[in-house]
């Protein structure tokens, strides 16, 4: 069975007309085989058939041929455009934990019949999300929703570092983020314990593969040297004083993502710390 096929198998017959507002614009697709997959989220829908109007975010993709001739996405759906279209809805799966409830409010689109549509209920949603939502915390400062991804983007102060800081939302494509704030205050109020917890965790797990990756400069090694793999070039201390914080990921649930700048101890790579606010350390790795 060739690609569209099997991906045509995954959609009910019948074709619905839907007017869909566009949450985004197409940035990527997935390959499979010589096609792409691109898709795209829509905000709320409404059925024109049965006038039901439905402000569960949804799914909308199609395949096109994977040719280097290729322009675009194959529709050239916009941010917050209302789009009148022509599509088939996803067979319901049974949902696994890790997966959005979108996967089974996908479509797939059989045909757009107006790019710029107008329906009052569509309207009022797409003014509603246009308007910025913001966090605003005496201490801790502003953070802006951003829609495209679900969280509160901002800035702290951290230890004399600029910080930039993400609170995903409290629920998908929510517009509060109480936990996740909740969890940064008290990673705040604790922030040089924190900092220090964070470092000692990344120079424990990454210190010896810091020295695997030491490359010394034309200046300093000579060709004809024998490299000496028990030679200490980079100390714990300097590992220490060479990391420096990039950004922390809030979430929910209280995991943490935080990134540190390596200083070049792993080319351009950077440090990842998955943390817990309960003091958990679960992982640090370099990636990039």
């Amino acid at each position: 069975m060739n690609p569209v096929e099997e991906f045509e198998k995954r959609f009910e017959e019948q074709i619905t007309d839907l007017l869909v507002l566009i949450k985004e614009p197409v940035g990527a697709a997935a390959i499979v085989d010589n096609m792409l997959r691109p898709s795209v989220e829509f905000i709320a829908s409404v059925n024109t058939q049965t006038g039901e109007f439905s402000r569960e975010t949804g799914q909308l993709e199609w395949m096109i041929k994977n040719s280097k001739l290729r322009i675009g996405w194959g529709y050239d759906f916009k941010q917050y455009q209302i789009c009148h279209i022509q599509a088939r809805k996803c067979i319901p799966i049974p949902l696994k934990p890790y997966m959005r409830k979108t996967v089974n409010n996908c479509y797939m689109v059989v045909k757009v019949l107006e790019k710029n549509a107008s329906e009052p209920r569509l309207d009022a949603v797409k003014e509603h999300v246009m308007q910025p939502v913001s966090i605003v915390d005496d201490v801790l400062g502003t953070f802006e929703l951003n829609r495209r991804f679900s969280w509160f983007e901002g800035t702290v102060d951290w230890l004399g570092e600029q910080c930039s800081v993400s609170l995903e939302t409290d629920e998908e494509d929510g517009e509060t983020a109480k936990n996740t704030l909740a969890h940064l205050k008290k990673l705040y109020e604790d922030r040089k314990e924190w900092e220090d917890k964070f470092r000692q965790f990344a120079a424990d797990e990454l210190w010896e593969l810091a020295n695997d990756w030491y490359e010394c400069d034309d200046e300093d090694w000579d060709e004809d040297e024998e490299y000496d793999e028990d030679v200490i070039h980079i100390t714990k201390e300097q590992f220490l004083d060479r990391i420096s914080i990039i950004s922390i990921t809030v979430y929910p649930s209280g995991c943490l993502t935080l990134y540190y700048d390596a200083d070049d101890m792993f080319t351009d790579h950077a440090i990842e710390i998955d943390a817990n606010v309960n003091g958990d350390m679960k992982s640090a790795d370099i990636v990039g």
